[in-house]
């Protein structure tokens, strides 16, 4: 049978792009990286390989997923959430403006307890008005998160 592929990917020693593959091969694939593979599939992986590292590496890849330039809101509103998130990576998506005008995002850093009262400040003077006023009566925010809400409605 003759080869329909074009010349080029043909040609020995050239790597053709692997065909469509499961989560399963994936989730192996990534168990059996050194470090570094790991770092380096962070920053540069798409959706179904960050899932699949943070899932097996949880905190040691959460620094070089947040330097992938595809990563999506949800991905970094998922990151955000956990009490675990050292402080500077907390800085970063708190100071990172583009991510901030996300509502996912924000409500998810409004979430973590490690917020500082500056950081609580930033993402809260990010939020539009009509979020604000809802904040002060909702229990599910940290009670630092609502005590800022409410003065930021009162002041303004």
């Amino acid at each position: 049978a003759r080869d329909s592929r074009p010349p080029a990917a043909r040609a020995p020693g050239r790597q053709t792009r692997p065909p469509a593959r499961s989560s399963a091969d994936v989730n192996e694939r990534v168990r059996n990286m050194s470090v570094s593979e790991q770092m380096q599939l962070a920053r540069r992986g798409d959706q179904m390989e960050r899932t699949a590292l943070e899932r097996a590496y949880g905190k040691t890849v959460w620094e070089a997923l947040l330097a992938n330039p595809r990563i999506t809101h949800p991905e970094i509103a998922r990151i955000a959430r956990k009490g675990t998130l050292p402080r500077p990576l907390l800085e970063r998506i708190v100071d990172t403006s583009g991510w901030l005008s996300s509502a996912q995002i924000r409500r998810a850093l409004l979430a973590n307890r490690k917020l500082t009262r500056e950081m609580v400040a930033k993402v809260l003077r990010a939020t539009p008005r009509s979020e604000l006023k809802l904040m002060p009566k909702q229990r599910a925010y940290p009670p630092l998160v609502r005590e800022l809400a409410e003065k930021l409605l009162g002041s303004s």
